[in-house]
């Protein structure tokens, strides 16, 4: 297919096409959010998470509603365990041809208290797992000449965030990925884009804080921010729902920050 012909493929109402999706680290947050939107706009979806029984409950939650899902307890650092998955994904779904690379991990240390383990873990589960789900992935969309892919970084990688150098180091490197995959890949129909937010309000920002503290904790965040609240994860899942589909046909490459106005980049 030259550039700037039609997609092979037509776009449903909803701005998607019939095929599966895979959204990593979808048994929580902004992963969960996205599996169920984009089961509600038709899609069926392979349900990838470390936490099996969280995977379940997002597939289960997706069935209940009459959606189609496949639970993968899936470490996304291991990439024998993601290519498997992707592999059973098409199997039992259909040719997986939409991918959300949600997976992450959370610490917080000054650099200096930034162990070798700690370093090598953020980039495994961020950059490696970004990386093993989309090469995976590929070859069925290369084959289908249509493929559309949004990955996690943030906005901590567009500033830079104090005891977060790792996290927001690893969040760079997902941009340079992203935008060299959207180079590569834009002759056989293939997009590529990455979303970049704020403080969201999921399990994962909490980090095990509750009560007083937590509340304390996200008055705190909200003050810098000019919309003066933490986002919620259906707010990224519409945007991340907006760069899978037909409406944003004209966009590859880009980082789409959503972070309340906090950065305005």
């Amino acid at each position: 297919m030259a550039h700037g012909t039609a997609p092979a493929r037509a776009a449903s109402v909803e701005g998607f096409t019939d095929a599966a999706a895979i959204i990593t680290g979808a048994g929580s947050g902004m992963g969960r959010a996205t599996a169920l939107m984009l089961a509600r706009r038709g899609l069926a979806v392979g349900v990838m998470d470390i936490d099996g029984a969280a995977a379940g409950a997002t597939a289960a939650a997706i069935a209940a509603a009459g959606g189609k899902a496949l639970a993968l307890a899936v470490d996304v650092a291991k990439p024998r365990a993601v290519e498997a998955a992707v592999r059973r994904a098409c199997t039992r779904l259909g040719p997986v041809l939409y991918l959300a690379n949600l997976a992450g991990h959370e610490h917080a240390a000054p650099l200096e208290k930034i162990s070798d383990a700690e370093w090598l873990r953020m980039f495994a589960i961020s950059v490696n797992g970004t990386f093993f789900a989309c090469r995976a992935a590929l070859p069925a969309m290369m084959a289908q000449r249509f493929g559309r892919i949004v990955n996690m970084s943030s906005l901590h990688a567009l500033r830079g965030q104090p005891e977060h150098a790792h996290y927001a180091a690893a969040k760079a490197a997902i941009m340079g990925l992203t935008k060299s995959l959207a180079r590569e890949k834009a002759r056989f129909n293939i997009r590529v884009n990455a979303v970049a937010p704020g403080p969201i309000d999921t399990p994962l920002w909490r980090g095990g804080r509750s009560g007083t503290k937590l509340r304390r904790d996200i008055a705190k965040r909200s003050t810098v921010i000019p919309l003066g609240r933490l986002g919620r994860p259906e707010e990224i899942a519409e945007l991340i729902a907006f760069l899978l589909s037909e409406r944003s046909s004209y966009m590859t490459g880009q980082i789409v920050s959503a972070d309340g106005g906090e950065a305005m980049v």
